[in-house]
């Protein structure tokens, strides 16, 4: 690769280029993270819930031990609610695979739902970007949890003046797409779980359910017996976390 090749290619994974792209929809991108930049941290956004009989666990690997030789990991877990209010910022130390319980009494006895964020800490500088999808899993009324790991880039912090940057989802601004999740719902009940990982205000459509969501909030959608569910937005990925129930069966997985 040369010179003039090696400048488009580091344009084309800038921020900017990103932003150009999903304007005009040319080669748009699910994420606007700049991969031109070094030394920082991206989270995902992942789902917490403590209603009906919910407790999530988030389970965790020092990978910045496996792949940059550390013997300590810092991470910084911030907690926001369903309409993007913050709740609580947490810190946590460790050296091996960690795990957290987040229930009622974890959140001020809040019996709801959100996100949480995490980002990463080092005394090192990294010639990259940290990214640890991590695995979150649902325990509903103390049954063995089922786990799914990251779900969608929503948030980056930089290592060096630790500002942290939200709403790093792609949008269109001309055009909505349909996705369809691959499954065949025959179950007594199914619930979707969606946060718009953009910084503007989407509007989704859910087979004939249609809502609005602000930046950065979650919503819990109730499928009322669809074998099949489409999701219709502007956002180029619009991923739901899904909750299954079959009688004394539940399960959980990506959309």
């Amino acid at each position: 690769m040369n010179l003039k090749e090696l400048s488009m290619n580091k344009f084309l994974r800038s921020k900017f280029s990103k932003k150009i792209r999903n304007f005009l929809n040319i080669k748009p991108s699910f994420d606007l993270v700049d991969y031109t930049l070094k030394n920082i941290s991206v989270s995902d956004a992942f789902f917490w819930r403590t209603d009906d009989g919910f407790k999530t666990i988030f389970r965790f690997t020092n990978i910045i031990k496996f792949f940059y030789g550390e013997k300590e990991l810092d991470l910084k877990v911030i907690f926001f609610d369903r309409n993007n209010k913050f709740i609580k910022k947490i810190y946590i130390s460790s050296t091996t695979s960690n795990e957290l319980v987040i229930d009622k009494s974890f959140l001020n006895n809040i019996s709801s739902y959100g996100v949480f964020y995490v980002f990463h800490k080092s005394s090192n500088k990294f010639n990259g970007i940290i990214r640890n999808s991590c695995y979150t899993g649902y325990s509903f009324k103390n049954s063995i949890p089922s786990f799914v790991h990251g779900n969608i880039i929503v948030a980056e912090q930089n290592l060096e003046n630790m500002k942290i940057t939200y709403g790093l989802g792609g949008v269109s601004f001309f055009k909505k797409f349909t996705y369809k999740i691959q499954n065949y719902f025959n179950y007594e009940a199914t619930e979707i779980m969606l946060i718009n990982p953009t910084k503007k205000k989407i509007n989704i459509l859910v087979n004939d359910n249609e809502l609005n969501l602000d930046k950065g909030c979650s919503i819990i959608v109730k499928i009322n017996k669809s074998k099949l569910i489409e999701i219709t937005s502007n956002c180029y990925l619009l991923r739901p976390i899904v909750f299954t129930y079959n009688n004394s069966f539940f399960d959980v997985y990506h959309g």
